[in-house]
C-alpha cells in the first residue's frame, strides 16, 4: 500500500477517539497517575479512522510544546499499515497535522 496524503487537517480534541462521531485528526490526551499529560492517541488525518499514538512524556518521547489547545509536536508523527508499511506521515504543528 502507499502512503496516503492529505490536505492540512486540524486536530480538535475529544472526549473518546474511537467514537463515531471523532473526526479524521481528532486526539484524546492521556495521562500519568498523578494527572500529567503523557502523550494523546489520534485518529488518523486521511479519515480512515485508524487510531495512532504520541508519547510526549519520559523516556523515548516526541518534543511537544506542552499545548493540548493547538500541540506541535516534534519529530515527524508516521501511522503504519498493519502490514507495517508506511500509512501516513506529517508533522502536528499549531494543532494542525500536515502531510510530508
Amino acid at each position: 500500500m502507499s502512503e496516503v496524503k492529505t490536505e492540512p487537517v486540524a486536530a480538535s480534541l475529544v472526549d473518546s477517539i474511537v467514537a463515531d462521531e471523532a473526526p479524521a485528526g481528532a486526539i484524546k490526551f492521556y495521562e500519568t497517575a498523578d494527572h500529567k499529560p503523557a502523550g494523546f492517541h489520534f485518529q488518523c488525518p486521511c479519515g480512515c479512522r485508524q487510531v495512532g499514538g504520541v508519547k510526549v512524556a519520559g523516556p523515548g518521547a516526541w518534543t511537544w510544546n506542552g499545548s493540548r489547545d493547538k500541540p506541535t509536536v516534534r519529530a515527524s508523527v508516521l501511522l503504519h499499515n498493519h502490514d507495517m508499511s508506511p500509512h501516513w506521515h506529517g508533522y502536528l504543528t499549531d494543532g494542525v497535522w500536515e502531510s510530508c
